[in-house]
């Protein structure tokens, strides 16, 4: 089997994790070309290292591009270059994805390349594929569901007796939580992440400023214990539903009641619910946090691209009010 070439721009969590995940098992042959990071993290990368991202944009020797730097402007620099220069990228980037989706898409066709980013909503959860083969026959109405398996982890370690911090701190050390956790505590990953489901799901493209977000900061034990005495679970849930020419998207906590499905997901795990007009609610459910899992989705894509099994049709082109 010919290899499969790469590039990885940003070795730290996930991008370390795509390495893992080739080393571990690389029966399609994938092989790490280069990798861009900061010169401090030279002695993990080895032999492919560069400090120059223009060593990865412009090799020749490079089919498929890896961005897993995180961040927004120079992450969209780098893809848009790389798709200019005819390379294929994959990205677990949501902050660029959900900003930037329909602009690096149509990069992409227009320069007979592939832009897939499978890791950006879902972490371990194949999400984005099935979203858009059942959008092809079926008209999606609602998604919604559990899109970070930090803020789950930290709920759950919660019902369990801890207090907020110490359960923030308890998810920091098992690396589910960043350093700086802003943007899983107010709401801002799920908030990016519900904004792609709902552009591929409503073929259209939704301004991410507009989206209703309320975080977990003051979640306390004592409110969970009150809610979990009357019969339900907190859960920090996003929604997005189609009434017609509008859609209601919004982003924060909510009282579940205890048999619900959703209230039985819990740690770091992530659940997806699609409602379609024909075939009705499609559940998917894995884990939403950890760096292996998501890898897993990233080389998941770089192989869809080498086999050339993924259709992108959508125009998202479609205007609703929010």
């Amino acid at each position: 089997m010919d290899k499969i070439r790469i590039g990885i721009l940003g070795f730290g969590t996930i991008g370390s994790g795509v390495k893992a995940v080739i080393d571990e098992q690389n029966k399609y042959n994938i092989e790490i070309v280069k990798v861009f990071d900061r010169i401090e993290v030279k002695d993990k990368v080895g032999k492919p290292f560069t400090s120059d991202y223009n060593d990865v944009i412009n090799s020749k020797d490079i089919d498929i591009i890896i961005e897993t730097m995180g961040g927004l402007d120079f992450p969209y620099q780098l893809i848009k270059k790389a798709l200019l220069n005819k390379k294929s990228v994959v990205t677990a980037n949501k902050e660029v994805v959900a900003k930037y989706m329909k602009e690096l898409m149509k990069i992409a066709k227009d320069n007979g390349v592939k832009f897939l980013f499978e890791a950006s909503s879902g972490g371990g959860i194949p999400i984005i594929s099935p979203l858009l083969e059942n959008q092809k026959a079926n008209e999606i109405d609602a998604i919604m569901g559990i899109l970070n398996g930090t803020t789950n982890f930290i709920i759950s370690r919660m019902e369990e007796g801890l207090e907020f911090n110490d359960a923030l701190k308890l998810a920091q050390e098992k690396g589910f939580a960043e350093k700086d956790p802003t943007n899983d505590l107010e709401g801002l990953d799920m908030l990016r992440k519900i904004a792609i489901l709902s552009d591929i799901g409503y073929d259209t493209f939704i301004d991410i400023d507009k989206i209703y977000h309320f975080g977990i900061r003051n979640l306390t034990k004592k409110f969970l214990d009150f809610a979990k005495r009357d019969g339900y679970s907190v859960k920090f849930l996003a929604k997005s539903i189609k009434h017609g020419n509008s859609i209601d998207i919004s982003v924060e906590p909510v009282l579940i009641g205890n048999n619900s499905i959703i209230a039985s997901v819990k740690d770091e795990y992530n659940i997806v619910i699609v409602n379609g007009k024909t075939n009705g609610k499609l559940m998917f459910i894995g884990k939403g946090a950890g760096k292996l899992p998501t890898a897993s989705a990233i080389v998941n894509d770089i192989i869809k691209i080498k086999e050339d099994t993924f259709r992108f049709n959508l125009e998202l082109d479609k205007v609703y009010s929010i």
